[in-house]
């Protein structure tokens, strides 16, 4: 799924959209953007993207969209952590465990608790989420789409549902201070880079000995 908002820091959110996954990649992005500033790029100021972790090509291409809009209109660029976004989407004071999915059987997960990561993003089988829970040793609410795709290995632990819609303004909101009279710096739009935490099924296979689908 793609989020996308646009934030006025006084106003709060001026429109926001969530668009499904499109059958290619880098479909929606840069339309949905300009759909959501009434057509015209001249209102945006500043520009916020999610880092991952997440899909390789989902956070390649949020990246690149964004960075070239950056480029093209010289706009300041951050970016924040899909996962703390994710916590903020959810609302609540308590100790907060996101997640989202990664390969197959498995998901990306932390444990936030008001706006600090007190555990460290991770990628982990999905079976192995409720072990990660209990042994924080207080109460958590799980949230995410990592955690709701694979229900049924979780061994009934309770998942609750978050507003997927809001993560864009939660990855503005999160970017809000460093953006805040920011302006573009070239080097520091080249130098964003997302966060994978596992390695690309490439750098697997080459690990592997494994080169086009043939073993070695």
């Amino acid at each position: 799924w793609t989020s996308c908002a646009l934030v006025d820091p006084d106003r709060g959110v001026v429109a926001e959209s969530l668009h499904a996954p499109p059958e290619k990649a880098g479909e929606i992005l840069p339309g949905a953007l300009v759909d959501l500033c009434g057509g015209d790029l001249a209102r945006v100021d500043a520009l916020a993207v999610g880092l991952g972790p997440g899909s390789f090509t989902g956070l390649r291409v949020g990246l690149a969209s964004l960075k070239a809009i950056a480029y093209a209109r010289e706009l300041p660029l951050a970016g924040a952590s899909s996962l703390r976004a994710l916590a903020l989407a959810a609302g609540g004071t308590g100790l907060i465990v996101p997640t989202l999915e990664a390969r197959k059987g498995e998901l990306y997960a932390s444990a936030i608790e008001g706006g600090a990561m007190v555990v460290p993003e991770t990628v982990m089988p999905a079976a192995s989420l409720p072990a990660f829970v209990e042994r924080l040793h207080r109460p958590a609410t799980v949230v995410g789409p990592g955690a709701r795709a694979n229900r049924a290995s979780l061994g009934g632990l309770p998942v609750v549902d978050e507003p997927v819609a809001a993560l864009a303004r939660c990855v503005a909101q999160l970017c809000a201070a460093g953006l805040r009279g920011a302006r573009h710096d070239r080097n520091a739009v080249f130098a964003l880079a997302p966060e994978y935490l596992s390695a690309l099924a490439a750098e697997v296979a080459l690990a592997e000995g494994r080169v086009g689908g043939l073993s070695g």
